[in-house]
């Protein structure tokens, strides 16, 4: 009886792990924009955009990065990080490594397209 119990136990922990697997680190490329100047824009509509316009609405919109005709919005922390990463690149053109969750990115590196 025991010994079924432990190799039970034993199962049981290994199933769960395999069901709690990390979501998938994704790159992507595009262009750093709010929210509110994103609205319906694709990537090359956004690559008009100004990172001025960006840095003074993302305050209220929030930020997201357009990539061909999708739009990621970026969770508070990587907002966070997108809007430090605008104070010192100039350019909006961006790559970003993360993964999504709960309808929005979190990203784990941001830097400019080569």
């Amino acid at each position: 009886m025991r010994k079924s119990l432990i190799t039970g136990v034993a199962l049981l922990s290994l199933f769960a792990s395999v069901g709690v697997s990390r979501a998938e680190e994704k790159e992507i490329k595009g262009i750093l924009i709010d929210q509110k100047c994103a609205a319906g824009k694709d990537e090359e509509g956004a690559a008009k955009h100004t990172k001025a316009c960006t840095l003074k609405c993302c305050e209220a919109a929030g930020l997201a990065v357009i990539s061909d005709k999708t739009e990621y919005k970026l969770d508070d922390a990587s907002a966070a990080k997108a809007k430090e990463y605008l104070e010192k690149n100039d350019s909006t053109k961006v790559v970003v490594k993360g993964e999504e969750k709960d309808g929005k990115l979190v990203i784990s590196s941001i830097e400019a397209q080569k």
